[in-house]
């Protein structure tokens, strides 16, 4: 078995997550990998700088949504507020789940090189039926910082059973499973990964 490092307890993030997670109810974060890659709408950019492009290309893809931007010293501003996401996510889970934190991570890397590269997830933590639930999806950037929610994003959808706290294991940037925290017996945290989105189609 590889040993897969966390989001929680690899540095720079663990006391910020390691706290977001933590507090209220049990928490926890899970994905799989990063986005599959997808060509961005063709248009003419002629003229404009190529992050002005992207970014264009972006914002111009049917219901592609502004997230957050990136500024220089790391610092993540919102661009669509954390509760209209808390309710996006809970009407694209249609099953009743209740999500009360939000979160943009960058996935952690081995080599400090690849954090450049490294995907941002937009996740979503809350329960349902007293169950830990969450669901994450990748987000696409540009030269210029921005980060978009696309349709074509897919769905890391997690369910705990029994353990108050899962946690993301990560290989080469990666989500690519989930782990009970604290080794409860008989519990578990089940990723389900679905293609696509309809988070802000139509919105």
């Amino acid at each position: 078995m590889p040993a897969f490092p966390r989001l929680v307890g690899l540095p720079p993030l663990p006391a910020l997550l390691a706290g977001a997670l933590l507090l209220g109810t049990a928490a926890c974060e899970t994905t799989r990998t990063g986005s599959r890659d997808r060509s961005l709408p063709s248009h003419d950019y002629s003229g404009r700088s190529a992050a002005a492009s992207a970014a264009a290309a972006l914002a111009g893809s049917a219901s592609s949504r502004l997230i957050m931007q990136v500024g220089e010293a790391g610092k993540i501003t919102y661009k669509t507020s954390q509760p209209t996401l808390s309710m996006a996510l809970m009407r694209q889970l249609g099953d009743g789940t209740t999500i009360d934190r939000i979160l943009v991570r960058q996935a952690p890397v081995d080599d400090p090189k690849d954090k450049p590269r490294a995907p941002y997830y937009l996740i979503g933590m809350g329960q349902k039926e007293g169950n830990f639930r969450a669901i994450a999806l990748p987000l696409r950037g540009s030269d210029d910082g921005t980060y978009y929610l696309t349709p074509n994003a897919d769905r890391y959808v997690l369910t705990g059973t029994a353990c108050p706290t899962c946690f993301f294991d990560f290989e080469d940037g990666h989500i690519m499973g989930a782990t009970c925290g604290d080794g409860s017996v008989g519990g578990n945290c089940q990723l389900k990964v679905l293609p696509s989105n309809q988070v802000f189609v139509h919105q």
